[in-house]
């Protein structure tokens, strides 16, 4: 298994971004609020927006710090997502808002990354 989280799995299409927080499911695993959309695709993948808000975590290079964190827990724990992608035949749009002021250390935001891959996966 490849373990990079290249630009492939990034949302950036503005219309995509819109209608999964309109259309898609909430997730709740604090400190994270998730919006999940599944949709039926011949090419299955999965796709994410990462949100650290400015009004919950001031200082830019914290905000960047969590940031790469969390993509480093979704590249080290996207094998399940891949894998429901390609049984399933669908493509799994979501995003990971993150809620709380304080910078969480590694080891607590890859548990709760893990859980809210799990809840998507279920």
């Amino acid at each position: 298994m490849e373990e990079d989280f290249g630009k492939e799995y990034r949302m950036h299409l503005r219309t995509e971004i819109d209608s999964l927080f309109r259309e898609g499911r909430k997730i709740h695993v604090f400190p994270f609020l998730s919006h999940v959309l599944e949709k039926p695709s011949d090419s299955p993948k999965f796709s994410v927006v990462i949100s650290i808000p400015k009004a919950k975590i001031k200082q830019a290079n914290q905000r960047n710090r969590m940031k790469r964190m969390v993509r480093e827990c979704l590249r080290k724990n996207k094998e399940p997502l891949l894998k429901k992608t390609n049984d399933a035949g669908c493509l799994v749009h979501f995003s990971l808002v993150y809620l709380s002021e304080e910078v969480l250390d590694y080891p607590k935001l890859d548990t709760t990354i893990k859980q809210i891959i799990n809840r998507i996966c279920v």
